[in-house]
């Protein structure tokens, strides 16, 4: 289930940020929505925390292709294991380059075409940023967002969140666009137009 935040404004309700306006486009015009809602008591907050995610989102470029970090870290680490039991460091690298490249090559012709996800991109900066409860999953266990229930949130539960996300988004993508963190934050109020 969608969960979004609208502004009234004298035209009807609206979107409150880029990830609110990406949900609703993906409902047909005349579709009736039903929902509970209720008075956000940090609204201010909602917007700051999606304006930063959004300035992180649009500077992010992924990269990797189809061969998650996960994975890559399985393929170097046991590479790294036999040239340690063998003692010839370094051995195994142009083959694990190889064999890098044939996967990414192997699974591009079979999924061609993978879609920047907004939500996709939310979810895993909360994990980066340390938000996350593992679960069971047939494949195994995997780390999964913690859910925000902006209602619920107060100043207290958020001011944590915000900078672990931040420092997420700093660390993974704004870093390496921004001199400083001053200057990112800056961008993002700018973006939100809430300051």
């Amino acid at each position: 289930m969608a969960e979004l935040a609208l502004i009234r404004t004298p035209q009807g309700l609206v979107p409150a940020t880029d990830a609110d306006r990406e949900t609703i486009l993906h409902w047909k015009a005349g579709q009736v929505i039903h929902g509970k809602f209720t008075k956000m008591r940090n609204a201010k907050f909602h917007r700051k925390f999606f304006s930063m995610l959004d300035l992180a989102w649009e500077y992010w470029e992924p990269a990797g292709g189809l061969v998650p970090r996960q994975e890559l870290r399985g393929i170097w680490g046991l590479a790294k294991y036999f040239e340690e039991l063998n003692q010839r460091p370094g051995q195994l690298t142009n083959a694990v380059e190889g064999y890098i490249a044939k996967l990414e090559a192997d699974r591009a012709d079979r999924f061609p075409v993978v879609d920047k996800s907004r939500e996709a991109f939310r979810e895993w900066v909360t994990i980066e940023a340390g938000h996350f409860h593992l679960v069971q999953t047939p494949d195994g266990v995997r780390r999964e967002a913690k859910s925000i229930s902006w209602a619920n949130m107060d100043d207290t539960a958020f001011e944590p969140l915000y900078r672990d996300v931040f420092n997420a988004c700093w660390r993974l993508v704004l870093s390496a666009h921004f001199e400083t963190e001053a200057a990112a934050l800056a961008a993002a109020d700018m973006m939100g137009s809430y300051a």
